[in-house]
């Protein structure tokens, strides 16, 4: 029988690992086990059912210099366990000294003194050069910078259409779209934004206001329904657009709510986060797996005991291996034991879903 461990810090602090399920099925009815290491020097360990842990391999942690994450494979052979980590470190042979090189002496440079120049004087009779002035063309003249917020609605995916007291803001979604008006607080007036929103030129109308004077802006409208909209808070959606494609679709949501704040983008960035953090846990339960040979069954115990740590509970687990069950994967089988087979290598599947994906996107390209 053999079983994956993945080291953990508790591991390396107490010199012991947690009877997995993997784990307590081959130590059944044992108190005391012999360890051996790759090089056959051998452990007496003590198989610890109260705490659930095996103990006493803190000298093969050392001896391994192993670190979080590592990866043991655990066989037993009769009445040995074997000890394979797989990637044992050695110890790094020390730097032999060099000798220091002798470097010729430098050469010091004097500094001699230069004497002021004057400069000449105009001949008798020669009028001094003058100096013309010139004008750059109109067409040469630097254009002024976009405001932030533009740029942050550009970089959002949509469309500027600048107006004479306002901006409009085009965002095509497929089959429809939405046009988003807005002014400056000061400078726009709000009676013709709203004017603009009841005569369907737009469907959301607002203010740009800076953060720190968002409060002021919403006693001074009152009632008025306008968005207030933050130039800080746009930035925010395009450094979170680098972590997650938002665009139109999550800016209109924020519109609704009437308000594109840095709260506002918060809450947002949490399901971003949340969103990510569902990916993390897919990519981590396909790298458990790949340590898996072809039709191995196993339980979804094992393959969170293999993760190592990163706060993953039983549920996501489970969700992934529902997930690769089914199409497009169809990695994993199920069986009504609550067991699952591995089809194939974790590294062979990806690539047959990748070849898919390659053949699927040239057919969309019309390639």
């Amino acid at each position: 029988m053999r079983a994956r461990y993945v080291v953990t810090s508790t591991c390396i602090q107490s010199g012991t690992i947690r009877l997995t399920f993997s784990l307590r099925q081959m130590l059944s009815g044992r108190e005391r086990v012999t360890c051996q290491d790759e090089d056959g020097e051998r452990l007496d360990c003590t198989v610890d059912w109260v705490r659930g842990v095996l103990d006493g391999l803190e000298p093969y942690f050392e001896k391994r210099r192993l670190q979080v994450n590592d990866v043991i494979w655990l066989t037993l052979d009769g009445e040995v366990l074997a000890l394979e980590a797989a990637a044992a470190r050695k110890v790094r042979p020390r730097p032999v000294a060099r000798p220091a090189e002798v470097s010729p002496p430098v050469e010091k440079k004097v500094a001699v003194p230069v004497e002021a120049r004057t400069p000449k004087e105009p001949e008798a009779g020669q009028e001094p050069p003058k100096r013309v002035r010139v004008t750059p063309h109109s067409g040469e003249k630097k254009r002024t910078a976009k405001p932030v917020y533009v740029q942050a609605l550009e970089a959002l995916e949509l469309k500027h259409v600048p107006a004479e007291d306002h901006d409009l803001f085009r965002a095509y979604l497929g089959r429809r779209e939405y046009t988003l008006a807005l002014g400056r607080f000061g400078e726009a007036e709000p009676a013709d934004l709203l004017a603009l929103r009841r005569t369907g030129k737009a469907d959301f109308a607002g203010l740009v206001v800076p953060e720190a004077r968002l409060a002021a802006a919403a006693e001074a409208l009152g009632g008025v329904r306008l968005a207030l909209v933050s130039p800080e808070a746009l930035a925010q959606l395009v450094a979170l657009k680098k972590l997650f494609p938002v665009g139109p679709v999550e800016l209109e949501r924020l519109l609704r709510e009437g308000r594109v704040d840095a709260q506002a983008v918060g809450r947002l960035a949490d399901e971003v986060r949340r969103w990510v953090g569902e990916r993390a846990a897919f990519s981590a339960v396909l790298l458990a797996l790949a340590e898996y040979t072809r039709q191995q069954v196993f339980f979804p115990e094992d393959v969170l005991a293999n993760l190592g740590e990163g706060g993953w509970d039983r549920e996501a687990v489970w969700n992934v291996l529902e997930a690769l069950a089914g199409p497009p994967f169809l990695l994993l089988e199920k069986s009504g034991a609550g067991e699952y087979l591995l089809r194939e290598p974790v590294a062979d599947n990806l690539a047959h879903l990748a070849e898919y994906a390659l053949s699927l996107r040239a057919r969309i390209a019309g390639d």
